[in-house]
């Protein structure tokens, strides 16, 4: 069973969207989490801690309330691992103000979110668990990162949204060193607050947003053919895109459509 909500009021502005995720049993194997460059917060409520491969392979214990940076690869997670869970994702450019570091430091990482909140993450799961059904858990994640967000001393960066947001719209047009002059700021200052904001560089951004916008219409690809989709997406031609959505994920764009689960972000892989 999949629960969601959309926050509101100020919170809203921060975080998209609140989910919890159970599982009537067991889940099996391993699976590919494709990358969306936003941040998310993420708690397992069936286990104290997470067990994720890294790079090389190799299995490794992570906290079970992690803060997981934004990735622009893929990534294995567990199956048995994703049983019951609750998560947050917050808007692109506005996780700052809730985790209380520069965003570049958490790049293409999973970190605990002791290391962020202290003693508060511990506080936070044991509230959750103790909250009665799938509404009662999702309002008390609310109301924490409310609270959170109402002790913070930062804030947006008052930039971020309206560059973000280009970029988002348009993620086929190469226009990235316009941003400067869109927002009235020198390139090296652009650099300079997307790194710190959103923890990616501005043209790091636009690229992964074509390649989530490839994922958004892949179905179009027996329409139109793979050399106008490619084009139609922004990139010089097929071999363009194959490359970049290999960066991305690990899988060639026809790999992808063999193998994806119900779900965008989900490749389940191979027993």
């Amino acid at each position: 069973m999949f629960s969601s909500v959309t926050p509101g009021g100020h919170l809203g502005e921060f975080v998209a969207l609140l989910w919890l995720h159970e599982s009537a049993g067991p889940g099996q194997g391993a699976e590919l989490r494709l990358p969306t460059g936003t941040v998310e917060l993420v708690v397992n409520l069936a286990a104290d801690s997470f067990w994720m491969s890294d790079d090389a392979g190799v299995r490794r214990r992570h906290s079970g309330t992690l803060v997981a940076g934004p990735y622009r690869r893929a990534y294995v997670l567990e199956a048995t691992q994703q049983t019951h869970v609750i998560g947050a994702v917050f808007r692109p450019g506005r996780a700052r103000a809730l985790v209380d570091v520069p965003l570049h430091e958490l790049s293409d990482r999973h970190v605990a979110l002791e290391d962020l909140w202290g003693l508060g993450a511990t506080r936070v799961r044991e509230q959750v668990l103790a909250a009665p059904g799938a509404t009662g858990k999702l309002r008390v994640l609310e109301a924490a990162l409310s609270d959170r967000l109402t002790g913070s001393g930062q804030a947006a960066h008052p930039l971020v949204a309206a560059a973000t947001g280009w970029l988002s719209r348009m993620p086929e047009r190469p226009g990235v060193g316009e941003l400067g002059d869109r927002l009235g700021l020198t390139s090296r200052r652009v650099q300079q607050v997307f790194r710190a904001e959103v923890g990616l560089s501005p043209k790091g951004y636009q690229r992964l947003q074509r390649f989530r916008s490839v994922l958004d219409g892949i179905d179009r690809v027996d329409r139109v053919g793979w050399s106008a989709f490619a084009v139609e997406r922004g990139y010089y031609d097929q071999a363009h895109l194959d490359r970049d959505f290999h960066a991305h994920s690990g899988l060639s764009p026809t790999a992808y459509l063999r193998g994806r689960g119900r779900r965008i972000n989900h490749v389940p892989l191979p027993q």
